[in-house]
């Protein structure tokens, strides 16, 4: 009885798969163009930031560098990893009574670090989950097709060879649009993280050099 109800949905065919790879691929590519212009925006003009920033500090022009980092905060339309925690850490500084400690310091400014590093991940998740799992959904299809291929054969007695062949590289088509859907969110997801990595790491060696002067 159970086996004859899963049997009656799997006849519906692979082509409700089809039909969800590319509504996986359309999200896909919109994830990868919205990431795509995220860091774009947040990356412009980081290195001239970067050099005001760092030239102001080795000065001890604190109100410079404040000004500079809250410029960049507030003008920025998509955040990048370094001028929220610089702005976090002299403003810290500024509004502190006393000497504070390279351990306070730190902690405020990675907890600037974090915040935007959540905004810099967002999506990410999407795209990995698309490209482990959308092979696997195209191969579910190929696995309904061959099904329905050979339930139609049985069903029609006489039918040769062509008509089993014919059914099976329909269905096989879902798995190779379940690779095809898969590739490119993979090579996204791995470039992306890749820009992430890179970049928290120039906001780690900008948090080190902050807290070294701060901290003098």
């Amino acid at each position: 009885m159970l086996s004859k109800i899963f049997l009656g949905m799997s006849l519906v065919g692979a082509e409700w798969v089809l039909y969800l790879l590319i509504g996986l691929s359309v999200f896909s590519v919109a994830v990868m163009i919205e990431r795509w212009r995220f860091y774009r925006d947040a990356v412009r003009g980081i290195d001239d930031f970067r050099q005001r920033l760092r030239a102001a500090a080795a000065s001890n022009k604190w109100d410079d560098a404040l000004k500079a980092a809250r410029e960049r905060t507030v003008d920025m339309r998509f955040p990048d990893l370094e001028s929220g925690l610089a702005a976090a850490l002299l403003q810290h500084k500024q509004q502190a009574s006393a000497k504070v400690s390279p351990e306070i310091l730190s902690e405020v400014a990675q907890d600037a670090l974090l915040r935007a590093r959540i905004k810099w991940e967002r999506g990410l998740v999407s795209l990995a989950t698309i490209g482990n799992n959308a092979p696997f959904i195209g191969l579910f299809g190929t696995v309904l097709g061959i099904i329905k291929a050979f339930h139609d054969l049985s069903r029609q007695v006489g039918a040769g060879a062509q008509m089993v062949t014919a059914g099976i590289s329909e269905a096989l088509v879902a798995t190779a649009v379940g690779i095809l859907v898969a590739v490119p969110a993979v090579v996204a997801f791995n470039w992306f993280q890749r820009k992430v990595r890179a970049s928290v790491a120039e906001a780690e060696a900008l948090k080190s050099f902050l807290i070294g002067k701060l901290a003098e």
